[in-house]
């Protein structure tokens, strides 16, 4: 049965994970926003203290980059777990961002078909599993749609492994 379910297995046979330039990505971020809120910090205690009204105008667009630079590092929380696991009995693949990803199960007979043809994307086709998202879907899922023709996509920029091996290793569990 095709389903949403809690989170991508970490032990299944098969887990493409995100590579370690994410990781380092993610934790220049982290840096960025404490140094942006220590930056904003000091400029805020200069404002008070010499009461000047010229470093409060500076502050205001570095609390505006604050804001996305926190966006930002709340979307890349999503590329640190697995993307997709597969067994015998099917996939689960992640199908978004943030904080708490969707992940979809899609069992072997729910799967079209499997592909590399757009890009450094691995495609997973299901018409089954699109049926999962509503009539308005999340502007992730409208965003994959658009650009691969799937709501179930393994970014090969964000994998450990080449597309075309992730590729080979689910047709060899599709097929058994």
């Amino acid at each position: 049965m095709v389903t949403f379910t809690r989170e991508v297995p970490r032990n299944a046979p098969v887990v493409v994970r995100s590579n370690s330039a994410t990781t380092g990505l993610y934790a220049m971020l982290l840096v960025a926003v404490a140094l942006l809120v220590a930056l904003i910090v000091a400029i805020s205690a200069f404002t008070i203290i010499l009461g000047s009204p010229l470093l409060a105008v500076i502050a205001a667009p570095l609390l505006l980059q604050l804001y996305f630079t926190v966006l930002i590092v709340r979307e890349y929380q999503g590329l640190l777990g697995p993307q997709l696991a597969a067994d015998h009995t099917g996939l689960w693949i992640r199908t978004g961002l943030g904080r708490h990803p969707e992940t979809v199960f899609l069992p072997w007979q729910a799967v079209d078909g499997i592909d590399t043809a757009k890009g450094p994307v691995v495609r997973i086709m299901s018409s089954q599993g699109e049926t999962l998202f509503p009539a308005r879907p999340h502007w992730r899922v409208r965003s994959l749609r658009r650009r691969c023709g799937t709501a179930f996509v393994v970014d090969g920029k964000r994998s450990a492994e080449p597309v075309e091996q992730i590729a080979h290793r689910l047709h060899q569990w599709a097929t058994r």
